[in-house]
């Protein structure tokens, strides 16, 4: 015998005993040798014994001398009890390998089979053969031991079909049972279930790993047929969810070679686990194998076997499974691939049917359309459906109802989401109660899906919260908090979506992958420019006139009333009670009807804007109360222009004139000067030739008018913002108020009034420095720009007429009080002119409005006062001659609710609040506090 090749085989069958206190492995090498590797947890001795009686038995002594190991033949032949064998004269056994660690004693070797010494066992490769151990654990004292048992040596029979074989396979026999029967490519060619065809009950059970067909017949028998993929082995476990306790059929598989031709070899093992680790086969505990191989069939093209195997319903082995009950049970299965022993994730658990017998088994229809359902409409609607609901949500906020668009699509979506997936659920059940035998892609598959229900619950939880808020006009500003968490938490949705879809492509056929990649890829490549389009603003679209003609007055349409009263200086508030269902807002000079439109940031926007000019908020230069700076896209613009109504064209402000009526004017100015009126407050001239500049304007409309100005340029990106004009501070007006004052101080009424200023070409800012990054009152400041957009002048203003009358109060802050300098401006002069025409001055300017006017100025800062020469000159002549026109306060910078009643002493026909946006949140809500109605509050 080659003693080479001896050492590199390795024993194939094992037995643990004593919980692996000893093992014992072996194998058959041929009809003479069986090679056993024995190892022991002692520091001592063990021995293996060969009978079932120890009068003259033969054993296999191995013992720690002195930390020599030695293999010995020995002979016990005592007949009342185990003592210390003697070791034989001659010694039939070959030491392959030994070994001595802190733990084991081991030691490999070969036995004869058939040896001529007379006390050695002969041993029947055809039989099983009774053995015993004992074991020392404490002392290397022969005539002791701790340990001691049975067991029973299995060894190879004939297989079933052959009658005659030089080994336990298949392939091995030499003549089979029946005459009859000729041996083909290593089998008998014919036996009871020979042919391999459809059976009556059948389970597609992982469409990748295999299909089960089973029935009954006429002799109690189950006959199972097993539809698999090329692998090492198979096993299947019955009426149980793990392998402890648990009745197996193991079916292996070999590749062989017959006469030079390539051929299978299939075993059929009935086997037994006793804990979760390796199983043993039922003859190792001293039962019986019941399996029985019918027959199988290879397809090189596919690359399956097909295997049937029978077995009595019932047998004596109490090793075996009754299948006779018939019922549905619970079962397991695991697979081994390219020499592995051990499963991995190739196992998986499965319910049984064992009642569907005697009838063609076909798949239920309810489970049926589950099973398409939950495949076809999650791939279509995760796939393709969900990007339409999020292109509604992010690119079409600009469609009235896109947020009912939105949500009724991923209602919809969530609402098959839970039919389809809830079903699926309730079909795998015993699948996923053992989860942990799925294969990796389905175990993720299924964690992936729990994680999208729960998000998706979430998800419409928040979504309808948000949608509520948002069309509520007594919404609030915290949506924007369910908002945010709402929208990234869909993102987090979509990209798990998008991931389970491919592992179901995979777990359902993975040919499709490569079709899906692509479209996956055409995909974001369309999103991709979609979003680019959205970020960087397709070009305006031309404007377009609003049709209605649903409601009517007077022979009118309602937006040409609504124009029309505008443009004839219709109070705001008069215009809100006019139209309370109509939600107009004015960009610029123009008017837009947004009533059927849903804001993204709530409705609850539209209740305060409503009527106003809105450029400050939409060009994102400032925030509305509680919301952050946001400058609208070209998208918005673009729909804005579709409701557009009309022109607020401001003919009662006549600051600007141009200078020809066949030239279209230029609205880009030039920087000319830059004068320092305190800290970080700047008088700035910008000059443009197109047009003149009205100083002295007559009449109250246009006080706090605004322009908006920002960088005329390529590349500059600031957003433009309104600023007031504040024409008494400019050296015109400064002259003529001092020579008035003059005037007024020399009583002398013969001399000519000094001349108002009329018209220059030179518009002017009071602007103050604010730091931060594009910041476009620091740009100005800081940079060397000098040409700039300028339009205007829009808005309200103070919202003031000829006939305005009543307690105005005003709260400003620092540079808030720019917007009411021209009015004090104003009042100053009808001041004056009162006071001079009481004492005979001949002719009266035109100062008439205003008749019953009186403003009460509260001005709260830390720095110098800007115009503080007029107001203080203003407070001297209001007091001193009971004009009851005027009073000024320097106050603290912060109010109290008791500051405030302190301060509203009369009935307020208007409250101004300008200043920074934390402080004019503040101030209204304390005003309002107060008992002042919201209505009356403004804010500059």
């Amino acid at each position: 015998m080659n003693i080479l090749i001896l050492l590199i085989l390795q024993p194939c069958l094992m037995i643990q005993l004593l919980d692996g206190l000893i093992v014992v492995e072996y194998q058959f090498v041929d009809y003479n040798n069986i090679q056993f590797a024995l190892t022991c947890k002692t520091q001592f001795w063990c021995l293996i014994g060969f009978g079932s009686t120890y009068s003259n038995a033969d054993i296999i002594r191995m013992s720690n001398v002195n930390g020599v190991l030695k293999i010995e033949d020995t002979l016990e032949q005592n007949k009342i009890s185990f003592t210390s064998p003697t070791v034989d004269a001659q010694q039939d056994i070959y030491v392959l390998d030994a070994l001595i660690n802190d733990t084991y004693i081991y030691s490999s070797f070969l036995k004869s089979t058939n040896s001529d010494d007379p006390t050695d066992e002969l041993i029947d490769s055809y039989n099983n053969v009774e053995m015993f151990y004992a074991i020392n654990e404490k002392s290397i004292d022969f005539d002791t031991y701790t340990q001691f048992g049975r067991f029973q040596l299995q060894t190879y029979q004939c297989h079933y079909t052959c009658a005659t074989c030089y080994g336990p396979f298949a392939y091995q026999c030499t003549m089979c049972n029946d005459n009859n029967i000729q041996v083909l490519n290593g089998q008998c060619n014919s036996n009871y279930y020979n042919n391999v065809t459809e059976l009556l009950n059948k389970q597609i059970l992982i469409k990748d790993e295999f299909i089960l067909e089973w029935e009954y017949d006429k002799n109690d028998n189950i006959i199972l047929q097993i539809e698999i993929f090329s692998c090492d082995w198979f096993g299947l476990g019955f009426n149980n969810d793990k392998m402890e306790n648990t009745d197996m059929v193991l079916i292996t598989i070999e590749t062989v070679t017959i006469n030079n031709d390539k051929g299978y070899y299939v075993q059929i093992d009935d086997m037994f686990g006793t804990q979760n680790t390796a199983p043993l086969s039922d003859t190792q505990l001293f039962g019986t194998q019941d399996w029985i191989l019918d027959g199988f069939t290879f397809n090189n093209i596919t690359d399956l076997f097909v295997i049937r195997v029978h077995r009595k319903l019932v047998t004596s082995d109490k090793y075996d499974f009754d299948f006779s009950q018939k019922k549905d049970t619970l079962s397991i299965y695991a697979f081994g691939l390219n020499g592995q022993q051990y499963h991995s994730a190739n196992r998986g658990a499965f319910q049984f049917e064992l009642s569907k017998n005697n009838q063609s088994y076909q798949e239920d229809y309810w489970d049926k359309l589950v099973r398409n359902g939950h495949i076809i409409l999650m791939l279509l609607f995760w796939s393709f459906i969900s990007d339409i609901g999020i292109f509604y949500g992010r690119q079409l906020k600009s469609y009235p109802k896109y947020v009912r668009v939105h949500g009724m699509i991923f209602l919809f979506l969530s609402i098959v989401t839970y039919f389809f997936v809830f079903g699926m659920i309730s079909q795998e059940q015993r699948k996923i109660q053992q989860l942990g035998y799925q294969e990796t892609k389905i175990i993720l598959h299924f964690i992936l899906g729990v994680v999208i229900l729960l998000i998706m619950t979430m998800q419409i939880f928040l979504g309808l919260l948000a949608r509520n808020n948002l069309e509520s006009n007594n919404g609030t500003y915290l949506i924007y908090k369910v908002k945010y968490i709402h929208k990234y938490l869909g993102y987090l949705l979509y990209i798990i979506t998008k991931i389970q879809v491919v592992i179901g492509i995979t777990i359902y056929d993975s040919s499709y992958i490569g079709l899906f990649i692509i479209y996956y890829v055409l995909l974001f490549l369309i999103k991709f420019t979609i979003e680019m389009l959205y970020y960087y603003q397709v070009s305006a679209i031309s404007r377009k006139r609003i049709k209605y003609s649903q409601i009517e007055q007077d022979q009118q349409t309602l937006y040409e009333s609504i124009i029309e009263k505008l443009n004839t200086g219709t109070p705001y508030q008069e215009m809100i009670e006019d139209y309370p269902k109509i939600t107009y807002i004015i960009l610029r000079e123009a008017v837009y009807d947004v009533s059927d439109f849903n804001h993204p940031g709530g409705q609850y926007i539209f209740r305060k804007i409503k009527g106003r000019e809105v450029g400050r908020y939409f060009y994102g230069s400032y925030p509305i109360k509680d919301t952050k700076l946001h400058k609208h896209s070209q998208f918005a613009i673009n729909y804005i222009e579709t409701r557009y109504l009309g022109d607020f064209k401001n003919e009662s402000c006549p600051i600007l004139y141009t200078v020809s009526d066949y030239k279209k004017p230029s609205h880009v100015w030039t920087l000319q000067e830059v004068k320092s009126m305190g800290t970080n407050v700047s008088l700035f001239k910008f000059i443009n030739q197109d047009f003149k500049v009205n100083q002295t304007i007559q009449g109250v409309q246009w006080f706090g008018r605004y322009f908006y100005i920002k960088p005329y340029g390529i590349g500059i990106d600031f957003q433009e913002r309104p600023y007031t004009v504040v024409s008494c501070l400019s050296e015109m007006n400064i002259k003529y108020r001092y020579e008035l004052i003059e005037y007024f101080k020399s009583k002398d009424w013969t001399k000519p009034l000094p001349q108002m200023p009329q018209l220059s070409n030179i518009l002017q800012f009071v602007i103050k420095k604010y730091n931060g990054q594009k910041n476009l009152s620091k740009f100005i400041h800081t940079a060397s720009h000098k040409r700039f957009e300028i339009t205007g002048p829009y808005g309200f203003g103070l919202e003031l007429d000829d006939h305005s009358a009543g307690v105005h109060y005003v709260f400003c802050q620092g540079t808030g009080v720019l917007p009411f300098l021209d009015l004090c401006d104003y009042l100053l002069r009808k001041a004056l002119f009162s006071i001079m025409y009481q004492d005979g001055l001949p002719i009266q300017q035109q100062y008439n409005s205003l008749d019953k006017f009186k403003l009460i100025l509260c001005v709260s800062s830390k720095t110098q006062i800007l115009g503080y020469p007029i107001l203080q000159d203003l407070e001297y002549l209001s007091g001193q001659y009971n004009l009851n026109l005027f009073e000024f306060h320097i106050t603290k910078l912060h109010y109290t609710k008791r500051d405030i009643q302190d301060r509203l002493k009369y009935q307020a026909a208007k409250v101004y609040v300008c200043g920074f946006q934390q402080f004019e949140d503040d101030l209204i809500e304390l005003l309002q506090q107060c008992g002042v109605d919201s209505r009356y509050i403004v804010q500059i």
